[in-house]
C-alpha cells in the first residue's frame, strides 16, 4: 500500500506542472464577477453558493481566491458499540477469549475539534494550518477469568460481566500545508494538496499502573506524516454540483518515540450537492478508507490483555454513506452537518465496528 500511496504522492505535483493550459485559462485574476458566482470552490461563490463548500466531513475540498483568508472550527463524533468483529463477521466473547484475551472493548467514542485557518497570497495557492484537539473514551469488559499472577491492575483485572470505563484527552497533531489550484472551470475545477502532521500529540500517556493506554487512545500519532490529495469538482447544472477526492496519510517514520507507527492510510470521496436556494444545499456522500495495521511495538509496560492491546487489531477496509447539509449565514459565513453511516467494514483483528460518525463546521470567509 505504501508504495501506491508514494507514487500517488509523487504524481500531484507532476500534474500540476503538466497542466499548465488548463490552469492558465481558468485561474485567472480578471475572471468576471458572473464567473467568480459559478465557479465551484471560489471563494465568492463562498458568500452566496452553499455548496460552494464540500460536505462537513471533508478536509481540503475547496481552495481561496487571492487575499482571501479563512477561520473554520469542526466537531466530528464518532461511536463504536456492540459486540467485536474480525473480518465482516461478529466473533463470539468465546472467541475472543479462546485468542489470550480476558477483556475486550465493549464501545468507544472519539471527539475531534479541529480549527482550521485558510489563506490565500495568490490565485494558485491556498496555504492552511490546521491543529486539534482529541478525547476518546472506552468502555470495556471482562469475558473471562484474568490469569493467576497478573501484575496489572485496571480493566485487565475485570470479573467476567464486569465493565470499567477510561478516557484520555489532549492535543493531537497539526496538519500543515497547501493547496494548489489546477483549474478554475465553472464545468470543472481541480486542485492538488499536499499537507504535512508534525507530532503535536502525545503517544506517551499511561494508565494508572504506569503502563502505556491502548494504542488507539493516544492523542497524537507520533510520527511526521506526509498527506497528499487531489480534489475534482464540477457543475451539472446551476443547482446541482459533483466533487471526487483521493487521499492518503504516508507516515514518514518507521516508529515514534514510544516505539510504534501507525499504519498508512488510503481514502476517497465522491459527492453530489443540491442547492435548494441561495442559502441552502444538501449533499450525498459515498467514501472508502483502508487503512494498514500498527507498525512496531510500545517500548515500554503495557498490557496484551485486551485486543486494543495488540497492534494486529487496528486497521481495515471501510465504505460510508454521508447525507449532509450547508447553510449560509451571512456573506462568508457557513454552517455545514454532515452524518455518516458505515455500510461495509472488514476489520482487522478483533475490533468494535464503527456506528456512525457526525461532522459540524463553522467558517467565516474574509
Amino acid at each position: 500500500m505504501k508504495t501506491k500511496i508514494l507514487r500517488s504522492a509523487a504524481a500531484l505535483p507532476l500534474l500540476a506542472v503538466a497542466s499548465p493550459a488548463l490552469a492558465s485559462s481558468t485561474v485567472d485574476s480578471d475572471s468576471t464577477d458572473k464567473d467568480r458566482v459559478v465557479v465551484i470552490g471560489h471563494p465568492d461563490a463562498v458568500g452566496t453558493a452553499p455548496e460552494a463548500q464540500g460536505p462537513a466531513g471533508m478536509m481540503g475540498d475547496h481552495v481561496h481566491h487571492a487575499g482571501e483568508f479563512m477561520l473554520g472550527l469542526t466537531w466530528s463524533h464518532e461511536r463504536h458499540d456492540g459486540a467485536n468483529y474480525t473480518g465482516t463477521r461478529k466473533a463470539s466473547d468465546a472467541e475472543i477469549a479462546a485468542a489470550g484475551f480476558t477483556v475486550r472493548a465493549k464501545s468507544m467514542t472519539m471527539d475531534m475539534v479541529m480549527a482550521h485557518v485558510m489563506y490565500a497570497p495568490n490565485e494558485r495557492i491556498t496555504l492552511m494550518a490546521m491543529p486539534m484537539w482529541m478525547r476518546m473514551e472506552m468502555t470495556m469488559l471482562g469475558i473471562a477469568m484474568p490469569p493467576m499472577g497478573t501484575d496489572h491492575g485496571g480493566h485487565h483485572t475485570l470479573m467476567p460481566g464486569e465493565t470499567m470505563t477510561h478516557a484520555v484527552s489532549g492535543i493531537g497533531d497539526t496538519k500543515l500545508g497547501a493547496l494548489v489550484a489546477l483549474s478554475r472551470a465553472p464545468k470543472l475545477s481541480a486542485h492538488a494538496g499536499l499537507l504535512v502532521s508534525a507530532p503535536t500529540g502525545s503517544v506517551s500517556r499511561k494508565n494508572d499502573d504506569g503502563s502505556y493506554v491502548h494504542y488507539g487512545m493516544q492523542p497524537g500519532s507520533g510520527t511526521w506524516d506526509l498527506e497528499p490529495s487531489l480534489t475534482l469538482r464540477g457543475k451539472l447544472t446551476d443547482t446541482l454540483s459533483w466533487g471526487a477526492q483521493a487521499s492518503g496519510v504516508i507516515r514518514l517514520d518507521h516508529t515514534n518515540r514510544s516505539g510504534y507507527a501507525l499504519g498508512d492510510r488510503v481514502a476517497a470521496s465522491v459527492w453530489t450537492a443540491a442547492r435548494l436556494d441561495d442559502r441552502f444545499s444538501l449533499s450525498a456522500r459515498l467514501s472508502y478508507s483502508d487503512q494498514g495495521k500498527i507498525r512496531g511495538h510500545y517500548d515500554g509496560p503495557h498490557n496484551h490483555l485486551s485486543p486494543p492491546d495488540r497492534q494486529a487489531n487496528y486497521g481495515g477496509q471501510m465504505v460510508e454513506a454521508g447525507l449532509g447539509a450547508n447553510a449560509v449565514i451571512a456573506r462568508g459565513l457557513t454552517l455545514g452537518a454532515e452524518a455518516n453511516l458505515p455500510i461495509h467494514q472488514d476489520l482487522n483483528g478483533f475490533q468494535l465496528r464503527k456506528d456512525f460518525g457526525l461532522n459540524f463546521n463553522i467558517s467565516q470567509t474574509f
